[in-house]
């Protein structure tokens, strides 16, 4: 038989070895609201836990990820094809379920079907996915489909898979075509049964009694056929016995299926020796590939989606990681992008923004009003360089970056009074643990870090914060509401060498009037100077919580009157 021991990967070119450790921590995880984005990738169970392992492996190579985006290039110009792989993989799913050997103590008749059930599911699954890799007129160009595809061929074309074929559908008749058993019963004096015997195996089952017994004793029913009995049909009580299905305790029954099991162990001894042939045929080796398989359709199907939607989505062009670059036009975040989806067809809202980080800066102080879009800006760049260095495509419309080693994050969070630090001390340990590990090729996003002291302490260690980002070099977020800490990036960066500049965007809101609601967020993200203020008392003022509004509230319910007192 051709040789099928060299391993392929369709996630790893050759010569590379697989590497899924997680790079991304769990607190990464829920800040980037990455959860959202696996849903939007599809699979369920394993096939779920296998994509995940690939996002969070965090892969920094530029060949592997090259590897990957040509895989999924294929597959975006064949959608037959990825139709027949998301149609194959229900089927991967059964070959896999004989993985399982059946349970110790099973006779060898169980062991033989199990073998030939095996046989079966694979070779429906080989020939499914030569179907699909062969197809007329697909021009495959990615090395893993190309490789996939010649070892399938030569798996098809094999002598011993040639004879498979045609032993197969007579080895499924042998053990599959035994039906029932014609059993007779001699009766005493008394008609009472008290011997039996198997008269034979037959490839029919038997039904139950027609409607009239004595017709059916007597011959007068011209529709009885020869497999309907003449008395309803039973079941062997289930029990924990010798052979399965016997009732132990019954002294005719237990001989009784005793000698049938032997009969059919003979029947099987048979085909037995005909598996003796496919013994070395590696079934698992289709099973092996089913996750990656899942992977890419998953990423068809997510582009597909965002597509539809009217969304830009792009190969992103890798650069060298001593880069430390990331320029995307036209970005958004695809996690807000799939919440929306699932309750729309169109993300028409959708607001897109240019990304550059690169000489002229790496490291971004990120002010404007409350809920003007700075987390979500955040949060979306995480997720484009997770897609991106998956060997996916990304939600933007032109994208070019370089890989990095880690992504760290700082999000607000419950305060967790069991620690024992308290909001600030706890804010400190996250920072340290980030810079103990962070490095110049590192992705370190911050979101409202260092507010829980007072605004002059913020202030203070934000800067220092800063200070240390640009000392480290790694590419860096700083969305804050201090405002005094994007307008001194000009006197930081003088202050310290370095090649990671600071630099301020600014979220802008339009102001359309005197009224406290006057301003609209754009959720547009820009360079630029901060604006020195956060609407914040405009956004109160949309809740009702101006002095005025909780007054008249107050009033409205009869409980405080500015001019009697307290009620």
């Amino acid at each position: 038989m051709t040789a099928v021991s060299t391993p392929i990967s369709l996630l790893w070119p050759p010569g590379h070895q697989p590497d899924l450790s997680p790079r991304l921590s769990a607190r990464a995880i829920a800040d980037l609201d990455l959860e959202t984005l696996l849903a939007g990738l599809g699979g369920a169970g394993r096939r779920a836990k296998a994509t995940r392992a690939v996002l969070l492996s965090l892969c920094d190579d530029p060949a592997v990820i090259a590897y990957r985006q040509d895989m999924l290039a294929d597959l975006l110009a064949a959608p037959e094809l990825v139709a027949d792989l998301e149609a194959l993989l229900p089927l991967v799913d059964g070959l896999e379920r004989f993985n399982y050997l059946p349970a110790a103590g099973q006779t060898p008749l169980h062991e033989v079907v199990w073998r030939v059930g095996q046989l079966e599911s694979y070779v429906t699954c080989v020939q499914a996915l030569h179907a699909a890799l062969t197809r007329p007129a697909l021009a495959l160009r990615a090395a893993g489909w190309c490789a996939l595809r010649d070892r399938v061929m030569a798996i098809a074309a094999d002598e011993t898979f040639q004879h498979l074929l045609r032993d197969l559908p007579a080895l499924l008749q042998q053990v599959r075509g035994v039906r029932s058993v014609t059993i007779g019963v001699n009766l005493d004096d008394q008609l009472r049964p008290f011997e039996a015997t198997l008269l034979a195996i037959n490839s029919e089952t038997f039904s139950g009694a027609t409607p009239s017994l004595l017709d059916a004793i007597f011959g007068r029913s011209k529709s009885a056929a020869r497999w309907t009995g003449i008395a309803p049909l039973h079941s062997t009580r289930r029990s924990p016995g010798m052979i399965p299905g016997v009732d132990t305790e019954n002294p005719l029954l237990y001989p009784l299926f005793r000698d049938l099991a032997e009969v059919l162990k003979q029947v099987s001894r048979p085909v037995a020796r005909a598996l003796q042939h496919y013994q070395q045929l590696n079934t698992g080796f289709l099973g092996a590939l089913a996750d990656e398989l899942s992977f890419y359709v998953g990423g068809v199907r997510l582009v597909e989606r965002l597509r539809a939607a009217r969304l830009p989505t792009c190969r992103p062009e890798i650069a060298p990681q001593a880069e430390r670059v990331c320029t995307l036009r036209d970005a958004y975040n695809v996690a807000l992008a799939l919440r929306r989806l699932t309750h729309s067809s169109s993300a028409d809202d959708m607001v897109l923004n240019d990304v550059h980080f690169g000489p002229e800066g790496r490291i971004f102080v990120l002010t404007g009003p409350n809920q003007g879009g700075k987390t979500t800006y955040t949060q979306a760049i995480g997720l484009v360089q997770v897609l991106a260095q998956a060997g996916l495509h990304v939600p933007a419309r032109q994208a070019r970056l370089s890989p990095v080693d880690g992504i760290y994050t700082h999000f607000p969070i419950e305060e967790q009074p069991q620690a024992g630090t308290g909001r600030l001390g706890e804010e400190a340990q996250r920072l340290h643990d980030i810079f103990a590990h962070a490095t110049p090729y590192s992705l370190v996003l911050l979101n409202e870090a260092l507010t829980s002291t007072s605004p002059g302490e913020s202030l203070y260690l934000a800067r220092e914060v800063l200070r240390a980002l640009r000392r480290l070099g790694a590419r860096a977020i700083y969305a804050t509401h201090l405002h005094e800490l994007a307008a001194g990036v000009s006197a930081l960066n003088a202050e310290l060498p370095g090649d990671s500049p600071v630099v301020s965007l600014v979220s802008l809101a339009e102001e359309d009037g005197d009224a406290p609601q006057s301003f609209r967020q754009t959720y547009r993200i820009v360079p630029g100077p901060p604006r020195g203020h956060s609407y914040a008392r405009q956004i109160a003022a949309r809740y009702g919580l101006s002095f005025e509004q909780i007054d008249d509230l107050l009033r409205s319910r009869g409980i405080g009157d500015g001019e009697k007192g307290w009620k």
